[in-house]
């Protein structure tokens, strides 16, 4: 089979450019489908030209295809182990979305997203913890998150691990990190509530299409803000009784007492440069987890002599 015709204008895509998004997913023992490898290549192609190359790295020996995914030679054991995280993920996606909708009925949350390992329906062996990104009205990021550590503490009693460690206000939908996880991230991305704020999200950071020509998050639709009528109740409530001095109160007492908190205890365990705690950001990602990722990434490619700039 010849070489589909490249595109006028564009790079043209290699196999080890082909390799990245393999090599990537090997991290978190992964294999990927075609549409995925497609999806995270980081130059502008086409389906016809990476369906090639996959054949050719395949050819070369570099990669390996079993029941439609795709791994690294010694790594094809992987893909009975996504299986299973399918079916794993399945269960869990059932409580990531009734605790979801029950975040998104808390007063002054305008988004909610599932982010991390169920994201991508790869939770380890169904125990993971739920991972969120919360978007606030501006002003009330704290009060929220107060009302979201009670909702995590009662899906602990209920044997469910609730993660929100990234929330945002509406005023910072702009990520301040540019880079190729921050772009992963994004893509990966589930959104279970708010429509508008998804978008806003999307528009703001387009420069994930620079990382990930292909890559594409939800299309959302109404059905991403169906909250029952008990839990818009719930609200609307809770927004008209702490829309104003009580709510502001609140608000700044919350925001001192929590970043002096976790301020301290970042301190204390080595993580401070990884944290962000301010009136519109509180992203408390404790244990080093997007340094720990690009330096695995960093070792897979020297290991196949690529370079993780784009070909």
């Amino acid at each position: 089979m010849s070489r589909p015709p490249s595109q006028s204008g564009i790079v043209v895509p290699t196999i080890k450019t082909i390799m990245k998004p393999i090599l990537y997913a090997d991290i978190f023992d992964f294999p990927l489908t075609f549409e995925e490898v497609y999806q995270y290549v980081e130059v502008k192609t086409s389906h016809d030209e990476v369906r090639w190359l996959l054949n050719e790295a395949i050819e070369a020996g570099f990669i390996e295809r079993v029941h439609g995914y795709y791994s690294l030679p010694d790594r094809t054991y992987l893909v009975d182990k996504r299986r299973k995280r399918q079916i794993a993920s399945e269960k869990l996606w059932v409580k990531a979305k009734h605790f979801g909708y029950w975040l998104a009925a808390l007063p002054f949350v305008r988004m909610v997203a599932v982010t991390g390992s169920l994201a991508v329906d790869n939770p380890r062996d169904g125990v993971d913890d739920i991972d969120y990104l919360i978007v606030t009205r501006a002003g009330r990021l704290w009060f929220c998150r107060a009302l979201i550590i009670l909702m995590v503490r009662y899906g602990h009693l209920r044997g469910t691990h609730l993660c929100p460690n990234y929330l945002i206000t509406e005023n910072k939908l702009a990520f301040d990190s540019i880079d190729f996880f921050t772009a992963r991230e994004m893509i990966q991305m589930k959104l279970i509530y708010g429509t508008e704020f998804y978008r806003k999200m999307w528009q703001i950071n387009n420069w994930v299409i620079r990382y990930f020509p292909q890559g594409k998050g939800v299309d959302p639709d109404s059905s991403y803000d169906a909250l029952s009528s008990g839990q818009q109740f719930i609200k609307k409530l809770g927004e008209f009784v702490f829309s104003g001095f009580l709510g502001n109160l609140l608000e700044t007492w919350l925001q001192k007492y929590q970043v002096n908190k976790h301020t301290r205890l970042a301190s204390q365990n080595g993580y401070r440069d990884t944290l962000v705690f301010t009136a519109d950001v509180c992203k408390g990602h404790y244990d080093g987890h997007k340094h720990k990722t690009m330096r695995a990434y960093q070792q897979r490619a020297e290991k196949y002599n690529l370079s993780l700039e784009n070909e």
